[in-house]
C-alpha cells in the first residue's frame, strides 16, 4: 500500500511539473527543470546532512511530529480538524510532540498532512515541500522576468541558482515554506508596482502567502510589509501628485517609520519594551550554546539601544559576507565563506553604480530592497550569531540584495546582458 501511495505521489508532482512547464515562455523554459531538479536534491541533501552527520535536527523532529499528527489524523478526523484550528486544548497531545513552540508546532501541522499524503515516507515529504518552495522561487522569476525581461540571467541566479538559497529553503524545513510564501508577496509587490492587473488566483495566493510567512517568519515579513506598503503607498501618490517627486525619499522615510511604529504592536516580540532584550536574550543563548570559532563576538552587546546600534556596522558586515573564507572550520563553512566572498565582490561592483540611482526609474523599489536587506540582515545578526543559523536564516535578505546587485553594477549588467544576447542568438 505504501508503494503505491509513493508512486502515485511521484506521478501527481511530475504530472504537475510537466503541466506547468508546458505553460511557461520560451525564454525561461530552459531554467525550468535544471532548477526543479537542483532543489529537489537539495531537500534530499540535508535529509541526509541531519540524518547521517548531524544526527539530529529540526527536520528530523517535524518527520516524527509529522507522522503523529497524520495518525491522529486517521484516528479521528474530526478532532484532528479541531486541534488544526486551536490546539490548545489537546495539551496532552501537543506535550507529546517534540516542536512545541507555536511556529515550530504551525510547521508540524503542515508536515502532518505531508506524511498524510506520503505514508510518512521523509524523502517524499522533503520532495514535496521542495517542490512548493520551487514553485514560490519559480513564481517570482517569472514575474521578475515579465518586468524586467533584460534582467534574466540575474534573476535566474538571484532566486533560482543560488547554492545557498537553495539548500536552505529545500526540504522538510520551515524556511522551505516560509520563503516561498514571501517569494509569492514579492511576486504581488513586483506586479502592483509595474502597473499589472492582479488577478483573483493571485490575490488569493497573496493572502495565504501571508497567512504562511507570518506563522513561520514573522520577522522577515514584520520588515518587508512596512517597506513594500510604504514603496506603494509613495509610488501611487506620486503619480496622483507628480510634484512630490521632488520630496520622496522623505515622504517615503515619514510613511516606514509610521508603518514600522504600526508595527511594533502586532507581535509581542516587536513590543518596544521587549524588542532590544528578545535580540539580546537570543544572542546569549546562541553563544552559550556555541563554540567561539562559530559565533560572532560583539562589543559588550547590552539589550540597549546605544549597544545596538554600536553593534549594528558588526552586524551588517557578519550577516551579508561572514564566516570569511579563513573563518572556516568545517566543508560547509567553507562553501559558506567561498559564497559571501562571491557575494562581497558583487556588492563592492554594485556601488560604483549609485550615482545612478537617482535617474533610475526604479529607485523607490531598489531603496526598499536596500532597507529591508539592511535592518533584516543586521538585526538577525545581532540576535543569531552563530554562523550556521546565520546562513540559514537570512536567505530571506539574499535573494533580493544579489538582484538589485547584479543589476545595479554596470560592469555585472553589461556582462550578463551580453550573455543573455549570446543565448538568445
Amino acid at each position: 500500500m505504501n508503494l503505491i501511495i509513493l508512486f502515485l505521489d511521484v506521478a501527481s508532482l511530475t504530472a504537475i511539473a510537466l503541466w506547468w512547464y508546458r505553460r511557461q515562455s520560451q525564454d525561461i523554459k530552459r531554467y525550468f527543470f535544471p532548477a526543479l531538479t537542483i532543489k529537489i536534491l537539495a531537500g534530499a541533501a540535508v535529509g541526509i546532512l541531519y540524518f547521517y552527520h548531524y544526527q539530529l535536527g529540526d527536520t528530523i523532529a517535524y518527520w516524527q511530529d509529522g507522522k503523529k499528527i497524520a495518525d491522529f489524523i486517521r484516528s479521528d478526523w474530526s478532532m484532528a480538524l479541531s486541534f488544526f484550528w486551536d490546539e490548545s486544548e489537546y495539551t496532552d497531545f501537543v506535550t507529546s510532540l517534540q516542536q512545541q513552540a507555536p511556529r515550530s508546532l504551525y510547521f508540524s501541522k503542515m508536515s502532518g498532512l505531508l506524511a498524510l499524503v506520503t505514508a510518512g515516507n521523509y524523502w517524499m515529504m522533503s520532495s514535496m515541500l521542495s517542490f512548493v518552495s520551487f514553485v514560490g522561487s519559480w513564481h517570482l522569476f517569472r514575474r521578475i522576468c515579465m518586468t524586467f525581461p533584460e534582467h534574466r540571467i540575474a534573476a535566474a541566479l538571484a532566486f533560482l541558482f543560488f547554492p545557498s538559497v537553495i539548500l536552505w529553503s529545500a526540504g522538510l524545513i520551515k524556511e522551505s515554506a516560509g520563503l516561498a510564501a514571501l517569494y509569492f508577496l514579492i511576486a504581488t509587490c513586483v506586479a502592483i508596482l509595474s502597473g499589472k492587473r492582479i488577478s483573483l488566483y493571485e490575490w488569493a495566493g497573496f493572502a495565504f502567502a501571508l497567512w504562511v510567512g507570518w506563522n513561520l517568519k514573522y520577522y522577515w515579513l514584520g520588515i518587508f510589509i512596512p517597506v513594500a506598503v510604504t514603496t506603494i503607498a509613495v509610488v501611487w501618490l506620486r503619480q496622483i501628485q507628480p510634484s512630490l517627486i521632488r520630496f520622496e525619499i522623505f515622504l517615503w522615510s515619514g510613511v516606514f517609520l509610521l508603518l514600522l511604529i504600526l508595527a511594533t504592536n502586532v507581535h509581542p516580540n516587536f513590543y518596544l519594551s521587549r524588542f532590544l532584550e528578545v535580540i539580546y536574550q537570543s544572542n546569549l543563548d546562541f553563544v552559550h550554546h556555541s563554540p567561539p570559532p562559530r559565533i560572532v563576538q560583539y562589543l559588550n552587546l547590552e539589550p540597549s539601544m546605544v549597544s545596538m546600534v554600536m553593534n549594528a556596522p558588526a552586524a551588517w558586515i557578519a550577516g551579508l559576507f561572514r564566516p570569511f573564507v579563513w573563518e572556516s572550520f568545517n566543508m560547509l563553512s567553507l562553501m559558506a565563506g567561498l559564497e559571501n566572498l562571491a557575494m562581497l565582490i558583487v556588492v563592492v561592483l554594485a556601488i560604483t553604480g549609485l550615482r545612478n540611482l537617482r535617474r533610475s526609474p526604479h529607485r523607490l523599489a531598489i531603496l526598499s530592497v536596500l532597507v529591508y536587506s539592511g535592518l533584516l540582515v543586521t538585526f538577525l545578526a545581532l540576535s543569531t550569531p552563530n554562523f550556521g543559523t546565520l546562513s540559514r536564516y537570512k536567505i530571506g535578505v539574499i535573494p533580493l540584495l544579489l538582484f538589485v546587485c547584479l543589476t545595479g553594477s554596470p560592469m555585472l549588467s553589461r556582462w550578463l546582458g551580453k550573455k543573455q544576447r549570446l543565448g538568445e542568438d
